[in-house]
């Protein structure tokens, strides 16, 4: 028996429109409402994904609508707020875009409010349920590489921004596990005075998406199971390569992801001769054959809501990356090592140009 799709609606329909296509391929899903501050903006999502009702008003299409999910698309500085408004509103679901907060306190409460209410709450750190980061997670468990020992992350924008995808691989191939310190840099440039603060992708004015961002950093972590991680983000990412540029190394060779367009998208170096190798993707499941990443990040959210399962994706996967990131910039802040867990619930950047 076919179940019921479950209703759902869309807040942000720029990034929002591509969450929409995904869940308008899917029969788990009913697409009853866009929602953008902007009309026309929605007003085209709704024509391109067939959706039948269009918003400027989130909390009347909450109340209207009263969808089964949530999925929020918006600046990352409303994450958080709207993420209330909706759990408020009583969803079953909310899928909201990455980062989940521009502050730690902010993100703790996400969580913890979601998991007392029974509402599945997952940020869309979409590489995890990928065929990339699929196979180089099988790869490590079978010690395809040995025994690994660092993990080296780069990539453009700011870390808040594009470096919680840096730090979500990282931890998803580490089996999720903790981390014990975290020692970052950071610098600045000063922004031009007269430009207006971003709200969108483009930053401008030392802003983007409605929060304060750094030119470039730099980190390193250690985690529980004893590997060490480096990322470089911004201006200080490694000079030609990728961008979510992700390298493994071991005690018997070394993984390469060279970024998210690379073809190769995956490649060996181990003992056996020859020296790098592509790796093959014919052992992947069908779901990662199926579908791309986000829509399988919503495939596998259906069966979260309804029949209670883990979600590579949940709350909590999202917040111990969250922790790091804002670690880096506290440690930027205080030129230390920080021991977590991370006792600084406000957003360091800020507090540094602020003082």
């Amino acid at each position: 028996m076919r179940l019921k799709p479950l209703r759902s609606c869309v807040v942000g329909c720029r990034m929002g429109c591509v969450h929409a296509m995904a869940m308008a391929t899917l029969e788990d899903y009913d697409l009853v409402a866009l929602c953008d501050l902007k009309e026309e903006v929605a007003r085209r999502a709704a024509v391109q994904v067939g959706c039948p009702k269009v918003y400027t008003d989130y909390t009347r299409m909450l109340a209207e609508i009263q969808p089964d999910v949530v999925t929020i698309a918006t600046p990352t500085s409303s994450h958080a707020e709207l993420t209330f408004q909706a759990i408020e509103a009583g969803v079953r679901g909310i899928y909201c875009e990455k980062p989940m907060a521009t502050n730690l306190a902010d993100a703790r409460r996400m969580v913890r409010l979601c998991r007392e209410k029974g509402i599945a709450l997952v940020i869309n750190h979409q590489r995890r349920v990928g065929a990339v980061y699929y196979m180089m997670h099988k790869l490590l468990k079978e010690g395809a590489i040995g025994e690994p020992y660092l993990i080296r992350g780069s990539c453009g924008g700011d870390v808040l921004s594009d470096g919680t995808h840096t730090v979500d691989s990282i931890l998803y191939l580490a089996d999720d596990c903790e981390a014990r310190w975290v020692f970052g840099q950071i610098y600045r440039e000063e922004p031009d005075p007269s430009e207006e603060k971003s709200t969108g992708f483009i930053p401008s004015g030392g802003w983007r998406y409605g929060h304060m961002i750094e030119t470039g950093a730099m980190a390193v972590l250690e985690l529980e199971n004893g590997w060490r991680a480096e990322i470089f983000t911004g201006g200080m990412r490694l000079p030609g390569r990728g961008y979510q540029d992700v390298e493994v190394f071991g005690s018997k060779g070394r993984l390469w992801h060279p970024g998210d367009r690379s073809n190769p998208s995956l490649l060996i170096w181990n003992e056996k001769p020859g020296g790098w190798k592509i790796v093959s993707m014919e052992e992947l499941p069908e779901e990662y054959k199926r579908y791309d990443p986000i829509t399988n990040g919503y495939h596998l959210f259906a069966q979260t809501i309804r029949e209670g399962r883990y979600h590579p994706l949940c709350g909590e996967n999202a917040l111990r990356g969250f922790e790091i990131v804002m670690a880096i910039y506290e440690s930027a802040r205080l030129h230390a090592k920080i021991e977590l867990p991370l006792h600084q619930d406000r957003f360091p950047l800020e507090m540094m140009y602020k003082s």
